[in-house]
C-alpha cells in the first residue's frame, strides 16, 4: 500500500503532462521588431532558407539563413529595395506569398503592404504605391526590382513557376489575378476571381506550369499558360459549412484551400482547406476537371471536432520520408491579433501509410512555447523549417526584444527547424 501511494503523485503527474516536440530555432538579429510572417519561406537547393519578414505600419525584409554557415541574413529593408523611402507613403511591409527558384538560381517574390488606413486611401496618391515583382540573386547579393505589379495594391497571395519563368499573384483588396513574365518583361492583369474578404491564400502550379486557386465556395480556379485562360473547375473542396464563427474574424473566408503542395512523385497536391483543417488530395490530371478526395484532418485531436477549430495555418510541406508536416494552432492564432497564447503542435500524415501522428507541442531546447507558425518547407537535407511566433520571457534589468504581445506573453518572429528520425 505504501509503495502505491508513492507512485501516484509521479503517475498522475505524467498523465497529465502533454506530449512536446523539441525544435532548434534561430532568431533574426537586429530584426525582432518584426511582427508577422504568412507563406514567404523557401528552402532553396543551395542550402539558403528565404524568409519575408512583415512589420505592419513599417517596412518589412528579405532574409536568409544559410544552413551551411549557419548564419541568419539581412538581405535588405524592402522599402529601400523598391527605391521608394522617401515618397512618404504606404511602406513596403511583407513579403507575403510564396517564393520560387528559378532555373538561373534566383529566388522571385513580391511584396505587399501592412498598412491600409482602414483602405481610406486606397488607389490614392497618399496610399500604398504598389507591390514590386522583384528577384533576389544569392550569387550577387542583391536584389532586381521588375517594377510595380499592382498599382495601389499588395500581392497578398503568389508564386513562381520556373517553366514559364513566371512570378504569380493575387491583389489585394480587389483578388485580381496578376502574373510577371520575366523573359518577355511583361506584366499581364486577368481581371478579378476573388472578393475581398475570401482572396485565395495559396497559388498552386503543378508540373505542366498550371496555377490553380480557388473561389466562391470551395471551388477551383485553373490558369492555363499556354492559352493564358482561366477556366472554373467542377470540383470542389471538402469544406465544411461556416455557420456562425467562434473565436476569430467573421470576415475571415472558410471556403477556400489553405495552402497546398505539390507532390512529384505522385503527380497530385496535397492541401488543406480553412474551415476545419480538412487534408484533402487533388489530382489535376485525372479527368478534364481533376479529382479531389478528402484525407482525414490535421487539426489538433481535441479540437477537431469543436465550432472553434482554430483557422487553418499555412504550414505544410511534404518531407522527403513521404510524410506531410502541418503546424496545427492550439488556438486561433496570428500573432498579435491571436486569440491566446497557446503552444502549436506539430502534426505529421504518412502518405505510404495514411496514418496521422500528432507528436506534441512545439519547444525550444529552454522549454519556451512555439506560439503559432504560418510558413513551413523542407530542405535538400530533409529538415523541416518552419517561420513563426517564439514565447519571450522579459529578464529584469534588460530590455524586451519582442515584435508585440499575444494576450500577455510577449513573441518575436524566429526560423524553427525539425529533423525527421
Amino acid at each position: 500500500m505504501w509503495r502505491l501511494r508513492s507512485l501516484l503523485p509521479a503517475w498522475t503527474a505524467a498523465c497529465c503532462l502533454a506530449a512536446t516536440v523539441q525544435v532548434d530555432h534561430r532568431v533574426f538579429p537586429g530584426l525582432h521588431r518584426m511582427d508577422g510572417h504568412w507563406a514567404a519561406l523557401l528552402a532553396a537547393s543551395d542550402g539558403k532558407v528565404y524568409a519575408g519578414l512583415a512589420y505592419h505600419g513599417g517596412d518589412g525584409h528579405l532574409v536568409y539563413y544559410d544552413s551551411k554557415a549557419d548564419r541568419v541574413v539581412d538581405a535588405g529593408n524592402l522599402t529601400e529595395l523598391t527605391g521608394e523611402s522617401h515618397l512618404k507613403r504606404g511602406p513596403q511591409s511583407k513579403i507575403h506569398s510564396k517564393f520560387g527558384e528559378g532555373k538561373d538560381g534566383r529566388i522571385y517574390f513580391g511584396t505587399h503592404a501592412g498598412w491600409w488606413w482602414n483602405y481610406s486611401r486606397f488607389a490614392t496618391k497618399e496610399g500604398y504605391p504598389g507591390a514590386h515583382w522583384m528577384a533576389f540573386d544569392p550569387k550577387m547579393g542583391r536584389v532586381e526590382d521588375f517594377g510595380l505589379g499592382a498599382p495601389n495594391e499588395g500581392v497578398n497571395t503568389g508564386n513562381y513557376d520556373p517553366l514559364f519563368n513566371r512570378i504569380y499573384g493575387m491583389t489585394h483588396p480587389r483578388g485580381h489575378f496578376i502574373y510577371y513574365d520575366v523573359t518577355k518583361r511583361k506584366a499581364v492583369d486577368k481581371g478579378r476571381v476573388n472578393n475581398w474578404e475570401s482572396i485565395c491564400r495559396t497559388l498552386a502550379i503543378d508540373d505542366k506550369g498550371n496555377v490553380y486557386g480557388s473561389f466562391g465556395e470551395g471551388r477551383i480556379f485553373k490558369y492555363d499558360p499556354e492559352g493564358d485562360s482561366i477556366r472554373e473547375l467542377s470540383v470542389k473542396l471538402p469544406i465544411r459549412e461556416k455557420g456562425v464563427s467562434l473565436g476569430r474574424d467573421y470576415n475571415k473566408s472558410e471556403t477556400a484551400f489553405r495552402t497546398m503542395v505539390w507532390d512529384a512523385k505522385t503527380r497530385q497536391f496535397y492541401g488543406v482547406e480553412e474551415s476545419a483543417t480538412i487534408l484533402f488530395s487533388f489530382n489535376p490530371h485525372a479527368g478534364p476537371d481533376g479529382e479531389v478526395r478528402r484525407l482525414g484532418q490535421l487539426a489538433i485531436a481535441s479540437l477537431a471536432g469543436a465550432r472553434e477549430v482554430p483557422f487553418a495555418t499555412l504550414s505544410l510541406t511534404l518531407g522527403s520520408d513521404r510524410k506531410l508536416y502541418y503546424g496545427a494552432a492550439g488556438r486561433e492564432f496570428d500573432y498579435g491579433g491571436s486569440a491566446g497564447a497557446v503552444a502549436s503542435h506539430l502534426i505529421t500524415y504518412d502518405l505510404n501509410t495514411g496514418k496521422t501522428e500528432d507528436l506534441g507541442e512545439m519547444v525550444l531546447a529552454d522549454g519556451r512555447r512555439v506560439l503559432g507558425t504560418n510558413a513551413a518547407d523542407t530542405g535538400p537535407d530533409g529538415a523541416i523549417y518552419m517561420v513563426g511566433a517564439i514565447e519571450v520571457r522579459p529578464q529584469p534589468g534588460k530590455p524586451v526584444e519582442a515584435g508585440g504581445k499575444i494576450g500577455d506573453t510577449y513573441y518575436r518572429l524566429a526560423l524553427l527547424i525539425y529533423k525527421p528520425r
